[in-house]
């Protein structure tokens, strides 16, 4: 995906308030086909989903008024939420090893991951290079990693001292990487390979394919929880795009992007 900056105007449309929604990478793409979803029951709605700018970025840019919608893959800081922040998970994604749509690999093991980052094997099982995309120390993708074992810690923390590595600021950027970089391998989220359509499969760990299903049922390991969040200063208008999401509609675009959907007991939308 060439941008990430989508506006959604109609030609017909009478002026109303632009809603724009940043934040992290991950649910900018899921954020773009909701926006449009959402733009054809309501046309006078101006949606524009403005570039990465991380989560962080997303929730001050909230709480200063700069947008009216934030995206979030972490919970609220305490002092986020004193500030007026609200947030409301509306999907979880698997968190994934990704690599050219194009490789014959299907698959990888945590052992084989901690080989990587370790610098002790640089080959794939056909014998080509394998290059890591990493990213920089202490963002969550790579706490993420680091806090799958004791070993991984270890690797991750080696393959960040050594030289020559490559690494990606954004989301966007790593996809970017993996893309482009022959024999790349590095992380992502199932829902931004699939709301942008990337030429990047999501390889199986440890014998286990990402998918809704297996973050449902527990048994692929790594998830990432996406929030919406909203502040003080968010407008109707916006508030009227968050019920979308939490729709019907709005949860088949959702699950139709790999992400799993937490079901409120009362809600009724689920059946």
């Amino acid at each position: 995906m060439s941008s990430v900056l989508v506006a959604l105007t109609a030609a017909t449309a009478v002026q109303a308030q632009e809603i724009k929604i940043g934040g992290t990478g991950a649910a900018l793409g899921t954020m773009q086909l909701l926006a449009r979803a959402y733009a054809k029951t309501r046309p006078d709605a101006r949606i524009t989903v403005l570039p990465s700018m991380g989560s962080g970025g997303g929730i001050k840019a909230v709480l200063a008024g700069a947008i009216q919608i934030g995206v979030s893959s972490r919970p609220l800081s305490e002092a986020e939420s004193k500030a007026g922040a609200m947030a409301i998970e509306y999907g979880r994604t698997a968190f994934v090893f990704a690599t050219a749509a194009a490789s014959k690999a299907t698959g990888i093991t945590t052992q084989n991951l901690v080989d990587f980052y370790a610098g002790k094997a640089d080959e794939w099982p056909d014998g080509s290079k394998l290059r890591l995309v990493l990213r920089p120390i202490g963002d969550s993708d790579s706490e993420t990693i680091k806090a799958m074992s004791p070993a991984m810690r270890d690797a991750k923390s080696a393959a960040e001292r050594r030289k020559g590595m490559a690494f990606s600021v954004t989301d966007q950027e790593a996809a970017d990487a993996i893309e482009k970089i022959p024999g790349a391998l590095g992380p992502s989220t199932l829902a931004l390979l699939m709301s942008e359509k990337r030429a990047l499969k999501p390889l199986a760990l440890d014998g286990v394919a990402p998918s809704a299903q297996t973050i449902a049922d527990g048994s692929y390991p790594l998830a990432k929880r996406l929030m919406i969040v909203t502040g003080p200063k968010t407008p109707a208008e916006a508030q009227a795009f968050v019920t979308f999401v939490q729709s019907t509609a709005g949860r088949q675009i959702l699950q139709q992007t790999g992400h799993w959907v937490k079901c409120p007991a009362a809600s009724g939308l689920c059946k």
